[in-house]
């Protein structure tokens, strides 16, 4: 009976023990299914937020957080993710959280400077970019992030010098060209301003928006020819529409080197593009008479009008068609107009005064170049007139 009772004790110890060993084996087996489970769900959110399904991205890593709470990966991803959906304090606090389980990570000091930074906390993201930079100083991100939040608080002078002097470093990245760029031309620094974005454009010749930023530093500059050179290269290419500021741009830079038919064909495909925009008509017609072309700056000028009824430069360039064209009194009609609207304006009169000596009113003209004078004194050109006219050698029309 004894042996018996032993006996069964004995089957129920071995039994208990293999319950519990399968037991443990299952759990093991469950938590290695919930973590591969979980790393799935991770690299399908990761995926979906790089092709921008937010909400789908947002999904999946919570599902990857149920599974697996401590998930660290994944919390940088929700992190990342209420960023890109605005919830900008929501990931600080994360982040925060994260950095204090991890505060030698380069990676969180920079996304919550990013955070901070978009919650319009320049002061603590500048400072936690900088950190990350600390940490991990092949951060090139960072040095440009902090060069960003300093140009936005106004130091755009020690942003420009930081940037510049990290060049050296990384001397073949050409986001960091193209930041040193944009901070030379706030700081009027317009040639090397067109030099940094060269270099930028080397780097990446594909990126049509390096050239277009190189065209716009090479004008400001007076780096005309340049611009001739950047902006056709930029038209051949044909990956994207171009903005009609381009053929503008490009007529400006034709003009200003007294290519006027250039110019002009360059200024008459900007009108197709935005016939509505009486600025391109205006430099229509001033093409249009730099090539003595007189009946096309006429209708130009007009066409500006119409669109812009008043606009000075274009009542200034009609005007100079009429007298042109002979037509003195209309010229002395619509300038009339130009000088009651614009009474301090010294050109106005001085074309004005030109109209009247062309109309036979030496008097008037007179009175014109008199009143230009006045107002600017510093006119070389009222005061030419004006003492032309005191010996009757008033200059015509060219």
């Amino acid at each position: 009976m004894k042996r018996w009772i032993l006996a069964a004790v004995v089957l129920a110890t071995v039994t208990g023990c293999e319950q519990m060993e399968f037991s443990d084996k299952k759990a093991d087996a469950e938590k290695r299914w919930f973590d591969a489970r979980a790393r799935v769900l991770y690299r399908v959110a990761d995926n979906r937020l790089s092709t921008g399904k937010l909400d789908d991205a947002a999904g999946s890593a919570r599902q990857a957080l149920i599974l697996q709470p401590d998930y660290y990966e994944a919390k940088v991803l929700m992190a990342r993710i209420d960023i890109e959906q605005g919830r900008y304090s929501v990931a600080a606090e994360s982040l925060e959280k994260l950095g204090r389980i991890r505060p030698k990570s380069a990676e969180l000091a920079y996304l919550l400077g990013t955070a901070q930074e978009k919650a319009g906390k320049l002061t603590e993201a500048l400072a936690n970019y900088r950190r990350a930079y600390a940490l991990d100083e092949s951060s090139v991100a960072a040095v440009k992030a902090a060069a960003e939040v300093l140009a936005a608080m106004g130091h755009v002078r020690r942003a420009q010098l930081q940037v510049e002097s990290y060049l050296l470093k990384v001397s073949e990245d050409p986001g960091m060209y193209e930041l040193a760029g944009r901070l030379a031309m706030m700081t009027k620094e317009y040639d090397k301003a067109a030099e940094h974005y060269e270099r930028a454009r080397e780097l990446d010749p594909r990126n049509s928006q390096y050239m277009e930023m190189l065209g716009r530093a090479q004008y400001v500059a007076g780096r005309h020819a340049g611009v001739i050179d950047t902006l056709t290269e930029l038209l051949e290419r044909k990956e994207r529409p171009t903005g009609t500021w381009v053929h503008v741009m490009l007529g400006d830079a034709y003009l200003a080197l007294n290519k006027a038919h250039q110019a002009f064909e360059a200024y008459f495909t900007a009108s197709e593009r935005a016939p509505n925009d009486p600025t391109v008509w205006v430099a229509l017609s001033r093409s249009a008479l730099a090539m003595n072309d007189t009946p096309r700056a006429t209708l130009a000028a007009r066409k500006a009008l119409l669109l812009e009824p008043g606009q000075l430069d274009a009542t200034l360039l009609l005007s100079y068609a009429l007298l042109r064209e002979g037509k003195s009194t209309e010229a002395v009609r619509t300038l009339r107009q130009a000088a009651a609207a614009h009474p301090t304006n010294a050109m106005v009169h001085c074309l004005l005064g030109r109209a009247h000596l062309a109309a036979g009113n030496e008097a008037g003209a007179v009175r014109c170049y008199s009143a230009a004078l006045r107002m600017d004194p510093t006119s070389p050109l009222a005061r030419e007139l004006l003492s032309a006219a005191g010996g009757g050698q008033i200059s015509q029309v060219d």
